[in-house]
Parts: C-alpha cells; sequence; structure tokens
C-alpha cells in the first residue's frame, strides 16, 4: 500500500482497518502516522517525499529514489502478491509499470487527477491497472471510456467528518467564544505549501483583526508539518500569538467545526470543509516555473474540488498574483458581512456534499480488495 500524501495517508488507515477485518493479510509500505497506527508496516515515510510542483521535487529528489527502489525492490522479490496505490501518480504510475511486469495485480485507489491536464496517462493506467476505484463521480466514467476497469463507490471523507467531535464539546476543549466570528486557517499539509501562502495568511488575517477586533483566528497544522516550525513562523508575523490564534496540531475536522469561514490551500481540506458546509476562500500558489508549465497543460477551468464537482464557482480561489493579503481578506469581509452571499455559499455546499455519496465507502473499497484477494 503506497500513499505518498497526507490526505492518502487518511484514506490508507480507514482502508487498512476495514481489510483486517476482512480478510487475513499483512500490509507494509509507504505511508504516515495514520497508516502506522491502523497497522501497516511503513517502509518509508511519506512526509520525507510528499512534494507539489517541480521546484520541491528536486530537495527530496533522493529520498523519493530511495523510497522507490524499496518498494520495487519488494515487488520484484516476488513476496508482495498484491498492490494498492493512493494518489501520488508521479511515483504511483511508475510502480503500477513495475508490478504489471512482475505479473502483480494492482488496484489504484483514490485516483490521479489526470483528468485534468495529461490525458495521456490514461492509456498507461489501461494497461498496468486491474481495478480503479474512484471518489469523485465524474471520474468513472473517463476512466471507463478509456478502457480502465473503474468504479465510483463514495467519498471515504465522508465518514472522516461524521467521526467529528460534538460542537458543544470542541468549543469547550479550544476555549473559543462563538458569539464571535471564527476563522480557520489552513495553509496547506506540505511545506512548500505553507511557505508560499502562510505569510499572506496572517497579513490577511491582521488585516482582518484590525477591521474587527472581535475575530478570532484558529489555525489547524497538519499531522506531516513540523509544529514548532509553524509556530515560529506565526511568532515572527505582525500577529499577537496568544491574543489572536490558536494554533492545533491535527483534528482538521473539529478545528473546522467551529469555524464561520475558511481560508484554505487548494486541496483535500477544502471537500472536508465542504462536507461540514463552511464557506472558504482557496489559495492556490505554485513556483512561477511550475505555474507556467500547468498553464500550458491544465484543461480544467477551476482549481478548487468543490468548484470542480459544482460545474462553476461557488466559493473564490485566489491564484499565484491574486494571493495577496488585501485580496484574502476581501473575500473573506464579503462572507462575514454579506449574509445573503454567505447562505448561497452554504446552500451550494450542501449539494456538493450530496454528489460525494453516503457513508461506508472505505469498508465497500475493502470488500472490493477482498474480493479480488
Amino acid at each position: 500500500m503506497i500513499a505518498g500524501e497526507t490526505s492518502g495517508d487518511i484514506y490508507g488507515a480507514e482502508l487498512a482497518r476495514h481489510l483486517y477485518k476482512l480478510t487475513p493479510l499483512s500490509l507494509t509500505g509507504i505511508g504516515g502516522k495514520r497508516m502506522r497506527e491502523a497497522g501497516v508496516d511503513i517502509l518509508y515515510d511519506s512526509s520525507e517525499i510528499s512534494v507539489v510542483g517541480l521546484s520541491e521535487i528536486l530537495p527530496r529528489l533522493r529520498a523519493i529514489i530511495r523510497a522507490y527502489r524499496i518498494v520495487t525492490g519488494l515487488i520484484k522479490s516476488r513476496s508482495t502478491d498484491f498492490v494498492i496505490l493512493i494518489d501520488y501518480p508521479g511515483f504511483n504510475i511508475r510502480v503500477a509499470g513495475v508490478a504489471k511486469r512482475c505479473g502483480i495485480p494492482v488496484v489504484y485507489y483514490i485516483s490521479p487527477q489526470i483528468w485534468a491536464w495529461k490525458k495521456g496517462r490514461l492509456r498507461l493506467l489501461a494497461q498496468r491497472v486491474k481495478k480503479m476505484i474512484v471518489i469523485l463521480p465524474f471520474e468513472e466514467a473517463i476512466y471507463k471510456e478509456a478502457g480502465v476497469d473503474c468504479s465510483f463507490i463514495g467519498h471515504p471523507l465522508v465518514d472522516e467528518v461524521l467521526n467529528t467531535r460534538p460542537l458543544g464539546e470542541t468549543i469547550h476543549k479550544y476555549g473559543i467564544d462563538k458569539d464571535q466570528p471564527v476563522i480557520g486557517l489552513f495553509p496547506g499539509s506540505r511545506i512548500g505549501e505553507v511557505n508560499a501562502l502562510l505569510p499572506d495568511i496572517l497579513e490577511a488575517a491582521r488585516i482582518l483583526k484590525d477591521d474587527n477586533p472581535q475575530i478570532r483566528f484558529v489555525m489547524a497544522v497538519a499531522d506531516s508539518l513540523d509544529f514548532q516550525q509553524i509556530h515560529e513562523a506565526i511568532s515572527r508575523s505582525s500577529l499577537d500569538v496568544k491574543m489572536d490564534i490558536k494554533i492545533i496540531k491535527g483534528e482538521a475536522n473539529d478545528v473546522l467545526n467551529i469555524c464561520d469561514i475558511i481560508i484554505a490551500a487548494s486541496g483535500t481540506i477544502t471537500l472536508q470543509a465542504a462536507l461540514l458546509e463552511k464557506p472558504m476562500v482557496i489559495l492556490y500558489k505554485l513556483s512561477p516555473i511550475t505555474h507556467a508549465i500547468a498553464r500550458l497543460l491544465v484543461q480544467i477551468n477551476h482549481i478548487g474540488l468543490v468548484n470542480i464537482l459544482a460545474g462553476r464557482r461557488i466559493v473564490p480561489e485566489l491564484l499565484q498574483r491574486e494571493v495577496t493579503p488585501d485580496r484574502i481578506a476581501a473575500e473573506v469581509k464579503k462572507m462575514l458581512y454579506d449574509k445573503d452571499y454567505y447562505a448561497r455559499i452554504k446552500k451550494d455546499l450542501y449539494d456538493v456534499k450530496i454528489t460525494l455519496g453516503p457513508p461506508g465507502a472505505s469498508e465497500r473499497v475493502a470488500r472490493v480488495i477482498a474480493g479480488m484477494l
């Protein structure tokens, strides 16, 4: 089982728990804290190889090559009976090729979003993957048309959000005054994202605080990040950390649940927010080189998964040079003070939530894989 990102670690852990209940097996591979806690033998930690954009690959290239050699060596040794890949396409599609050559069946769970910019990889997946299991409803038809055996059986985040702590308990635990507006800050799960977005997010928070002293801020720091490093970055900002921002390690859903609005890096967290019907501002910022290449290749009109699923822009997206403190603050203010706009976003987010299917996706995926085993 190979998951190279924080979100993949979440999905992999839930899948592993259900697989262990359904059939006797041993799971090993690449993942993070959650997969390790679920009983997966972690050969290489996913935090070492998680990257976004071309500019981040070079500093981590040695780690990525080492991880690749470890898992492909295991596959080539014929000590592996089955391979489960979770997202992380640049790495995992290559691993699928090695498994195919060794005659080992591959299930790809959480499909790579190649429909956005690398449709040529669809042919490779059709050749290398025995079964594709997707978590976005429109993906099934795309893969089937390319000749890939593919099924959509719901989104595992639905179960993840159901496990959110009751609101009253979270308010008490964090010491939050819900009579005041609460803004959630989610700068990303990779250090590259955080470095690119956090300064603008914090400056936007200062602008909002100056405009309305009643606003409170809370930040969820992903398990994949160094908590102390993030705390120090906030300490260097113009915000008074002790008074104005509460920093929480992990517990993303609980943090989301107490927020009125969130400011978030584009990614899985935006779907978690949609499932909790939390209006948001989505931020996306790549290195100039990566962005220039992406502009030539990307074939979609929206970046945020929420807007992609809706088929239109229901929440604001700020991309590249648009990511400025003033623009971020302006979008948040519009949600804070225009009640009709805020209510319309919540209604649209509810509609998106319905498209993600009923609870139980991880168990359904586990049953498909157990049946194949």
